[in-house]
């Protein structure tokens, strides 16, 4: 099976979280699985951002980046957190290889406005993935490696942007024709109102759950780009809890969905 899973939130950055999860991507590239990870860092991105005395603002669900904001992440994600699970993976006698967008010429990104119709927003160096290129992935399924790609991609100019790493998954995934995409998030699935978790939401119903108030702040980036995915050709889509015991495990070995399956209908 392929798997793209990616990681944010406390299990991106907390040590524990990282050992456990790193354990069980281990564990299912040595059960034959092809697995890619991307992942996030945004609250040691807030975190050094405050440090430098750079103000953080975000516009629904999105990261606002100006320039400085823009190397800063790259910083921080590309350096300290790309190498941060290199590093865990490797203790683990299990070869990665950090990447970002950047690198092999794997994503070529967009610069995105968000909004609809007149309201729409420039929020800086934020892109989207607008072409992906696989090579440098699949050289490193092939050789054995783990590839570990931070969110970042570069445009048409040479500049890099800060992605969404929600986006970036989704994008990686499709690319890849991914049996599987899962996203590992503090949440642990979509809620409702009444703070009651939905273990299946139909991409159907994305949009009204967005327009109503049911799913806010970075969930929303987050279905939108499951959305997008099931539309392509990726097989499924789970939106699963970075704390949950043997979370990975228990989905792709025994099919336990702790958490939300995006469908499509």
């Amino acid at each position: 099976m392929k798997l793209v899973v990616k990681i944010g939130g406390h299990g991106a950055e907390d040590p524990k979280g990282r050992k456990e999860l790193a354990k069980q991507i281990v564990a299912l590239r040595e059960a034959g699985h092809s697995v890619v990870v991307v992942h996030g860092g945004g609250k040691i991105l807030t975190r050094t951002l405050e440090r430098l005395g750079i103000a953080t603002e975000f516009h629904q669900g999105l990261r606002v980046t100006d320039a400085a904001t823009r190397d800063v992440a790259m910083m921080v994600l590309a350096g300290l957190v790309n190498k941060q699970w290199v590093a865990e993976l490797g203790t683990l006698r299990h070869p990665a290889v950090g990447l970002c967008g950047g690198d092999g010429g794997l994503v070529q990104a967009r610069k995105l406005m968000v909004g609809r119709n007149g309201d729409r927003r420039d929020l800086g160096f934020v892109g989207r993935p607008h072409k992906v290129n696989t090579t440098v992935l699949n050289l490193a399924l092939r050789g054995g490696l783990i590839p570990v790609v931070a969110s970042l991609g570069v445009n048409a100019r040479g500049e890099f942007l800060n992605i969404n790493a929600d986006d970036l998954a989704a994008a990686l995934a499709v690319a890849l024709r991914a049996n599987r995409l899962v996203y590992l998030t503090e949440s642990g699935g979509v809620w409702d109102a009444e703070k009651r978790l939905l273990p299946v939401v139909r991409v159907g119903d994305i949009r009204r759950l967005i327009d109503e108030g049911v799913v806010r702040d970075g969930m929303i980036p987050k279905l939108l780009s499951c959305a997008r995915t099931l539309r392509q050709n990726v097989g499924e889509v789970d939106i699963l809890s970075t704390t949950t015991t043997h979370v990975l495990l228990r989905a792709i070995k025994q099919g336990e969905v702790d958490g939300t399956r995006i469908v499509k209908g």
